[in-house]
Parts: C-alpha cells; structure tokens; sequence
C-alpha cells in the first residue's frame, strides 16, 4: 500500500502529540483512513482513553522517512496526563489546519512565520528548561512570539513568574519581537468561562488562569480550538494584521487613527474602529475606555462570524457599546493570500526528500476471533 501525504500527515500529529481524539482528526482524514492506518498496524486506539495513538511500528516508519528526525518520548499512561496531552492536541491540530508548521523539535526552528513548537517532545530529557510550568506551545505568528496554555473550567493554577522566566529564557534566540499570550480552549466561550470566574483568595506563587488574565502585562489572546480558531491563527501569522487587515476591511472609509490611541486601528464613519480578529479582549476593552474619554458613545469592530456569535455580539453589540461586522472571506483573503478554510492534506502519494515513495505491507484480511 502507497501512502499519502495525508496518511504520512497523520502518524506525525501522533508522533508529536502522543494521543489524539479521532473525532479531533476528523478535518485530516476520514474514518476509513484512520481504519487503515490501524490496521497497517503503524496506529492504535487507546482502550481507557478512546484516543488515537501510534504504534511502534507507526514510529520506525517515520524514522525511516524522516531520517530519524522525530521526537523520541517515553509514553505515559496516567489518565491525567493522557487528558493534558489530548488537550494540547486540540490546539496542535487547530495550529495545523491553519497552516503553521508544528512538526519541529527545538524552538530555535520557529523560524518561519507561522510555526509551533511543543515543550511536551522535550520534557524529562536530561535538565528540563520547562520545569513545572504550563505552557502547551510556544508559537510564531508573524512577527510576534506567543505562549500557548489551554485553559478550560477547572483547569487550576500557574505559577506565572516560572512562565513568564521559561517563555523568555526559551526564546531569548529571537530579538526584537514582540512577546503575547494565547489561551486556547474547545470554544472561546468556554475559555472565557474559566477566565471570568469568581477567584478566590490567590497566593503570592500560584495564580489562577483569571487571576492570571487580570494581572499580565503582555497582551492575551483567546483562540477556540476549531476551523474559526484556524482562520484567526492564518491572520496573526501575516506581520502587521491588523493594519493590513483593517485596510483590506474598510477600504476606502479607512481613516488613520490618532497616533495618541493605539488601541484604535482605524476611523471608521466618524468613530473608533477595532480589529477583533484576534481576540483581544482587553485591547477591546482598552479601546471602549479611551473612546468613551474622548467623547464616542460606541465603537465599530470587525471580526470573524464564529467570534462574534459567541461572544462579541453577546458581550459588544447586545449591550450597545459596539458595533459589529463579519470579515468578508475576501478582505481576509487579499491579507492572508487564501481562503479562509482549514488546510487539509492532499491525498496525493507521499513523497520523501530523496524523492521515494513510502509504502506499507497490505492490509491483513480481518478474522473471526
């Protein structure tokens, strides 16, 4: 059997990710594939968990393609840390259907503008830079460097300080970029969820996610882990989004805005205009506080239709502070330089560096017990 690009595609998610939910794999490949690959023997499904996961066959594949070049990881079964990395797989993937690159192995490869790299393929491996923090990825998007966490209810606490030291220290190869947070989640209703609940009393040392969100400095960015997410990860990864954006958006109502109100991206008909695509609420709210000092009543936003149903409509439109309008597929495309749409693999053969095809044993014939 030749395998495809998609099928290659695939054993690396598993590969970097260790367990991935089928149902998570679905914008990759279909059931059919996914019961292919598991019957070639290269993948498995975990009995406890339901997670997809590679095999060691699955693994001496892709050395061989790959000239060994893949992360080697002991795999842990403990049910709290299979659920941890079936977390961070739904932010990989999401990162992957919108077109970063996530298959690298130090965080000195993020040099390409769109890419990820995940601390888990390097965790207990002789000293750990990472040490007990949380961080799930750290990416480059454009001509920014972000910490990626997952954050859901009940997710628990940080010890902001070590994420801040670790984020710094591992990225201290890159000068002159700026520096952001994203939190990810299934939705971003559900990370707001967690990030607006009551807190109780913090200590000096941990700090809940929403205690974390109120007291940061560097900017936070909310991303839901589906095909909206995937759009809002192909903007941040054009340098300068929101200009070019804000510009491709209001075309020619576009009007700068004063230079003393940099949470502002444009004037649009007389009022503040702000670029909501990616997700920062706080900027939003910074731009509210300063166009009410200036004397508007409202604001005008634009952002993509899934973030604006489930929380800029609810929390800007419906309580009458903003205004607010849909991306068109086109002003995002003339930024990004395509369409709006999660990438997926082609089908086409899988082809190595040498230029070799990779093939599998056929499929046994299933037999009765």
């Amino acid at each position: 059997m030749i395998l495809s690009q998609r099928d290659v595609d695939v054993l690396k998610l598993l590969c970097w990710c260790q367990f991935i939910k089928p149902r998570d794999l679905s914008g990759v490949v279909t059931e059919a594939e996914r019961r292919n690959l598991v019957g070639l023997g290269l993948a498995r499904i975990h009995e406890k968990s339901g997670a997809m996961l590679l095999t060691s066959k699955g693994e001496r594949l892709l050395e061989s393609l790959f000239g060994g070049a893949v992360p080697q990881m002991s795999r842990a079964y403990h049910a709290p840390l299979v659920e941890r990395r079936i977390r961070v797989s739904r932010m990989a993937v999401t990162a992957y259907h919108s077109g970063v690159d996530i298959f690298t192995l130090a965080p000195e490869e993020l040099e390409d503008p769109a890419s990820l790299f995940l601390p888990a393929i390097t965790r207990g491996k002789g000293s750990n830079p990472w040490g007990s923090t949380r961080v799930a990825g750290i990416a480059r998007l454009g001509d920014s460097l972000y910490a990626m966490h997952y954050v859901c209810p009940g997710i628990g606490k940080l010890a902001l300080m070590d994420e801040l030291a670790a984020f710094s220290n591992q990225t201290a190869h890159f000068r002159d970029m700026g520096r952001a947070f994203i939190f990810a989640g299934s939705s971003y209703r559900e990370v707001l969820s967690e990030l607006e609940r009551p807190a109780g009393r913090e200590d000096t040392k941990l700090l809940s996610y929403g205690g974390a969100y109120r007291c940061l400095q560097l900017p936070i960015h909310l991303l839901s882990c589906d095909s909206t997410g995937a759009v809002q990860l192909q903007i941040m990864a054009v340098p300068d989004y929101r200009r070019k954006l804000t510009q491709a958006a209001l075309k020619g109502q576009y009007r700068p805005p004063p230079d003393d109100a940099p949470e502002w991206d444009a004037m649009f008909q007389g009022a503040p205009f702000v670029l909501a695509a990616d997700m920062d609420l706080r900027r939003i709210d910074a731009a509210l506080r300063s166009a009410k000092a200036e004397g508007y009543s409202q604001i005008t936003m634009a952002a993509l239709e899934g973030q604006a149903k489930q929380i800029l409509f609810p929390r800007f439109r419906d309580t009458g502070l903003a205004r607010v309008f849909v991306l068109t597929a086109d002003a995002i495309q003339e930024v990004t330089g395509r369409k709006p749409t999660i990438y997926t693999p082609p089908r086409t053969q899988f082809m190595t560096a040498k230029g070799d095809v990779a093939d599998a044993p056929p499929i046994p014939a299933h037999r009765k017990a």
